[in-house]
């Protein structure tokens, strides 16, 4: 399984409160506000409780749990290019 995290925090401070933490997990960046890592609806559970004590409002984090067949099927657009997560052997480990 993939756990997928796309935040949007106005304060610096608390997106890298959220950013450590993730990166703690073991996800890692994969756009500027997107976090993506084997995980399991457990990791997805402490992320969301986590980001409960970060956020404020207008802050908003959304966390979702995909399996990984699904995310190689993710299309990407980068500004320059389009393609799908399986074309370029995209990983997020």
């Amino acid at each position: 399984m993939i756990v997928i995290v796309a935040y949007d925090i106005s304060d610096e401070d608390r997106r890298g409160r959220l950013r450590r933490y993730l990166r703690r997990l073991g996800l890692a960046r994969v756009n500027r506000s997107v976090y993506a890592g084997p995980g399991t609806a457990t990791t997805a559970e402490l992320v969301a409780e986590r980001a409960k004590e970060i956020v404020e409002e207008g802050d908003s984090v959304f966390v979702i749990v995909v399996r990984e067949d699904e995310y190689q099927r993710a299309h990407v657009f980068d500004g320059r290019d389009y393609y799908i997560v399986s074309e370029r052997k995209y990983e997020v480990y």
